[in-house]
Formats: C-alpha cells, sequence, structure tokens
C-alpha cells in the first residue's frame, strides 16, 4: 500500500519519503523524480534503517536508469559500507541476492556486459529458477549487435521454465516479428490471448500475423480474431482494416486454387465478399467528414467493385 495522496501533491508538500514510496507502490518509471528527491531524503537523519536501505535501493536503480553510474556506484557502495553516523541494523553483503541484482543493473548500465552476465550466472547457480536473472540474461543479450539468435534461444528457454509470463511471451512475439518469423509470432500472441481473451489489441496482432503469414487456413483464422477484435472494441481502425485485408487476402488465395478446392470454399467465399462489404462500410462512416474521407473512399471503392 502506498500513500493515500496523489503523486502531485506529495511533489508539491515535498514530501521525498512519501514520493518514492508512492512511486514504489504504483511501479512507475520515474528516475529523475526518484533521484531528485532521494538525494535530498538522505541526507535525513530520522530515516529508519529499512526507507534508508529501500531508498537507496531505488535511487540506485534510478541512477542505472538515467545513466548517473556515480550515483549508482555510491548508492551500491552505501549499501554494503554505510557510514558511522548512518550505521544499520540490517546488513547487506556482497554475497546476497539483493547486492549482486543491483552490482548487475550497475555493470549493465556500464556497458559491461560479460561482468554483468557472470553476475546473472550465479544467481541462476544459487537458484535456477530466478525469474529476474534469467529475464536480464536475455536483455544483455539482445542489447549487443549480432547476438539475437543467442537472445532468442535465452527468451525460449526462460519461456519454457516460466510458461506464465504473458509479457515474455509478447517479447517473444516482436522478436519474431523482426526475422520475419510470422507463425511463430502467432504462436506466442495465442498464448497472451489465453491469458487476456478480452484484449482487443491481441486479437488484432494475433489476426495480423496470421494473415501476413498467409494460406487459406491462416487467413481463416486472421478473419476470426480480426472480428473477435472489432466486437471487443467497435473503434479499433487497426482491426477494422485487418479485417478487410484478412478477407481480401482470402479471396486471393481461392483463386489460386484447383477448381474442386474452389468449389469447397464458396461459403467461406460469400463470407468473405460480406465482411468486405461489412468492413468498408463501418470504415467509410468512421472517417465521414475527414481529411482522410476521400482517400479511404477510393480505396474501400476499388475492393468492392474486384468483389
Amino acid at each position: 500500500m502506498g500513500p493515500e495522496e496523489e503523486l502531485p501533491t506529495l511533489i508539491a508538500q515535498k514530501d521525498h519519503l512519501n514520493v518514492l514510496r508512492y512511486v514504489r507502490a504504483h511501479e512507475l518509471r520515474e528516475p529523475n523524480l526518484v533521484v531528485t528527491h532521494g538525494k535530498i531524503l538522505l541526507e535525513s537523519k530520522t530515516l529508519g534503517d529499512a526507507e534508508r536501505l529501500a531508498s537507496l535501493e531505488q535511487i540506485c536503480i534510478a541512477a542505472c536508469d538515467i545513466g548517473d553510474l556515480d550515483l549508482a556506484e555510491s548508492c551500491l557502495d552505501t549499501i554494503v559500507n554505510p557510514s558511522s553516523k548512518n550505521k544499520s541494523s540490517l546488513v547487506v553483503t556482497k554475497e546476497s541476492s539483493r547486492y549482486r541484482k543491483l552490482l548487475a543493473l550497475c555493470l549493465e548500465a556500464a556497458g559491461n556486459y560479460e561482468s554483468a552476465g557472470a553476475v546473472y550466472d550465479i544467481l541462476l547457480q544459487d537458484n535456477p529458477s530466478n525469474a529476474y536473472a534469467a529475464k536480464r540474461k536475455y536483455c544483455i543479450l539482445a542489447a549487443q549487435r549480432g547476438k539475437e539468435a543467442d537472445a532468442m534461444k535465452a527468451l525460449d528457454e526462460y519461456l519454457s521454465k516460466h510458461p506464465g509470463d504473458l509479457a515474455a511471451w509478447n517479447e517473444m512475439a516482436e522478436v519474431c516479428l523482426s526475422v520475419s518469423d510470422f507463425k511463430g509470432a502467432a504462436y506466442c500472441y495465442e498464448e497472451l490471448v489465453l491469458g487476456c481473451p478480452l484484449d482487443s489489441n491481441i486479437h488484432t496482432k494475433l489476426g495480423e500475423a496470421y494473415c501476413t503469414a498467409g494460406g487459406v487456413e491462416n487467413d481463416k483464422l486472421a478473419r476470426k480474431h480480426l472480428a473477435q477484435a472489432v466486437q471487443l472494441d467497435p473503434n479499433n481502425l487497426r482491426a477494422w482494416f485487418g479485417l478487410v485485408a484478412a478477407a481480401e487476402g482470402y479471396l486471393e488465395e481461392i483463386e489460386r486454387m484447383s477448381k474442386n478446392k474452389r468449389e469447397a470454399e464458396d461459403q467461406g467465399v460469400e463470407v468473405a465478399k460480406e465482411l468486405i462489404k461489412f468492413g468498408g462500410e463501418k470504415l467509410v462512416g468512421i472517417y465521414k467528414g475527414t481529411k482522410m474521407a476521400r482517400i479511404i473512399n477510393a480505396v474501400l471503392k476499388e475492393s468492392s467493385e474486384s468483389l
């Protein structure tokens, strides 16, 4: 539980302790704010041991985020070697995972990826299920040019041990798209749909991946998920355009089929044609009265005339 007041109020009151507490409680990424208020907070002589340690850790991470390596190293040193006037009853040793996490982040921020990776390896040896260390190892590889394959392998290994991490599945989908592995991206988005079935944007991305992969069956799946996306969010323009594109792609695939196979898809062809008309009407209505209306009308008219 964080402070009851809103962040702007705490900033205006110069309540440095509760500003940091608020940022921690709401998991905000506000490194400059943390550093500004944290520096002042650490000068307080009434700060308790637990709060001082939490603040030092928070400031250290924020300093790494903004590239202030001197401040980050100073916080790290203070954590394990508190001054006599701020002697803490909470002892953090250099062998603790708490210290090693911060040390590795400082090494990462300095661009010393090899040493940072070695620290994460130690953390994983101590606890093979350490999700944090495994994710940071992937981040180190992803940050280095020429190690894309190693990064993908590291992320794949992480997901095999932590299949419930939706953020990691989303990252893997992005990695797959970056190397044009659209079927792999679709698989990742399918995992995301299982965790977030009511998220219109995920259905949209899944539909786009299937549509780009191509093929009759993939186009059908694309239609299915893009239709679900517009049902969940009728204002999702990307999904409306995708739905029309997927239906057109399906019709193009049918044209390449033999006559016998084409006849088996008669019902699907009618559905695709209706989707193009329906989606086109929706888009024309959405853009009516805007500067884009003329262009949208021309593009969709061409699609309708080709049916």
